[in-house]
């Protein structure tokens, strides 16, 4: 696993041992950042479901201005901060031990806003309707708080499947899907006049 390009490329990022955290292929990071080549320059992220970090370090290396990292396990945090120091971006960087579910008041209370979410749950959860559902009420929040700034983007990397919009879910929608495999990367937008194209 290596950071694939800017400040920070080809350097090898740690690992964790054993399964679990599901890191994303090179094939698929590289895609993905082809994708949001325009968007990532910049741009404050916020990186859920962090393992690694390997994601929003590798949007760090290739220019975004600052990055959050949310991460509920204690051994990928401090993968996270490992990873942050050989890569030299831990200045740009805030690793938060949190459930994504919870993050919210910390993210208003310390004023956090973010142009770009970043987002990689374990896909078994996303398979669970109930889960499904209850964060892309999560994403709707951020974007109805304005954490997520009226232009901002989401990606969500889930297993390939149908991926539908609750009509009870308000300010969100999926505005674009890729697929590599079995995996298929989704892209959600707050629902505003603004028009998004990747």
């Amino acid at each position: 696993m290596r950071v694939i390009a800017g400040s920070a490329r080809g350097i090898h990022l740690n690992s964790l041992k054993g399964n679990k955290t599901r890191p994303i292929q090179d094939r698929t990071k590289e895609s993905l950042f082809n994708i949001l080549s325009a968007v990532v320059p910049g741009s404050r992220v916020l990186d859920m479901y962090a393992g690694t970090g390997a994601i929003g370090i590798e949007a760090l290396s290739r220019g975004a201005s600052s990055c959050v990292f949310v991460e509920s396990d204690n051994a990928a945090i401090q993968v996270i901060k490992k990873n942050l120091e050989v890569t030299k971006l831990q200045d740009k960087a805030q690793v938060l031990k949190y459930d994504v579910f919870e993050i919210v008041p910390y993210l208003k209370k310390n004023a956090i806003e973010v142009d770009l979410v970043l987002a990689s749950p374990p896909y078994p959860l996303i398979e669970k309707s109930l889960y499904r559902d209850k964060l892309l009420s999560l994403f709707s929040l951020l974007c109805n708080k304005h954490i997520i700034k009226s232009e901002g983007i989401i990606m969500l990397q889930h297993r390939k499947t149908n991926l539908e919009i609750s009509p009870d879910i308000s300010g969100l929608e999926l505005f674009d899907t890729r697929s590599y495999g079995d995996t298929q990367l989704s892209f959600f937008k707050t629902t505003s006049k603004q028009e998004h194209s990747l």
